[in-house]
């Protein structure tokens, strides 16, 4: 008797407790959109948006980079979105968001390692892999904008057309 109100009462605590025997929930695209939507606010100008993208940082890469976990065909162009529109902008390899990202695009784009031995995946490469698979996922209407600008068309395409070369 004992056993069974011990297995009875570890399967009401899995139904209650939302972390036992579950899968996180899913991605919040609502927030991973809003938080792309300030970025790209604050690219053009809008720098009252830095302590708040400061602050939703953690919780946009944990979001992005579970999304990328699962495979979801809406997160590959928000992270590439993600890195084009800080311009230059890197993806950490060894964090969370780094790790799914590498996940998606394997050994097809290089891992960029500094001066201080931090690794990181570069906004170009990561461009030029969405140029190459766009059509494997779902687009992102504000990286269909922002590739539509003339910033985007005239400097910072060329800036990774040109870092690529080099290599």
């Amino acid at each position: 008797m004992p056993i069974r109100l011990l297995i009875f009462t570890l399967l009401i605590s899995s139904l209650l407790v939302p972390s036992c025997g579950r899968q996180s929930s899913s991605p919040d695209f609502k927030f991973i959109d809003g938080y792309l939507t300030n970025w790209d606010r604050f690219s053009q100008g809008a720098n009252e948006l830095v302590p708040q993208l400061k602050r939703d940082a953690p919780q946009f890469h944990a979001q992005l980079a579970e999304a990328l976990k699962r495979g979801d065909k809406r997160a590959p162009s928000r992270l590439v979105f993600y890195a084009v529109v800080q311009v230059g902008g890197f993806i950490a390899y060894d964090s969370d968001l780094g790790r799914a990202c590498e996940r998606l695009v394997s050994s097809e784009v290089p891992i960029f390692t500094s001066e201080k031995g931090e690794r990181s995946y570069f906004a170009g490469d990561l461009y030029f892999w969405w140029q190459r698979h766009r059509a494997e996922f779902e687009s992102f209407p504000l990286y269909d904008q922002w590739s539509e600008r003339e910033f985007a068309k005239k400097t910072v395409i060329p800036m990774y057309e040109s870092a690529t070369r080099k290599r």
